[in-house]
């Protein structure tokens, strides 16, 4: 049997992100931030295990603003 899946804020998650890694990549316009960890975050609003999609959605937010700076 199925677990019931534990739902997240995504507003509420993202601002944490983004927080985070602005902290990581001052430098970084933070518009730019909250819109690549808004994509993140939202890319796991269907997971059944939410526990690590705020780590999950940081990772990949530090690795696109990465790969937009070496464009």
């Amino acid at each position: 049997m199925d677990k019931p899946v534990k739902e997240f804020d995504a507003a509420e998650l993202t601002e944490e992100v983004a927080g985070r890694v602005q902290q990581r990549m001052p430098d970084v316009d933070s518009d730019l931030i909250r819109r690549e960890a808004a994509i993140s975050v939202e890319s796991h609003a269907d997971a059944h295990v939410v526990d690590f999609v705020g780590i999950i959605a940081e990772r990949e937010t530090r690795e696109r603003l990465n790969g937009i700076a070496e464009e």
